[in-house]
């Protein structure tokens, strides 16, 4: 698994209670992504940080759909440990 970067951990310590219940969200599974999330900026900025990433499921009229990375996994067990 990827360490976490500094800017991760950072980003991290100033997450919304939003980012941070997506993010734990995520890591437990993939999710296909709705019009409002797509256009929400708050939501973007986890993957702006490369905590989640986006996939394009084929065959499925390219739906988007999002998960945690190994990073977003790592920060999200930390912050739910109460270490950030």
């Amino acid at each position: 698994m990827a360490k976490p970067t500094r800017t991760q951990i950072d980003f991290a310590k100033v997450m919304t209670m939003k980012q941070r219940g997506v993010l734990r969200s995520l890591v437990m599974f993939d999710c296909y992504m709705s019009a409002s999330e797509i256009a929400d900026e708050e939501l973007r900025d986890i993957v702006r940080h490369q905590l989640a990433r986006y996939s394009v499921q084929p065959g499925i009229d390219g739906r988007l759909s999002w998960g945690a990375t190994d990073a977003g996994r790592i920060i999200s067990r930390l912050i739910q440990t109460g270490k950030l």
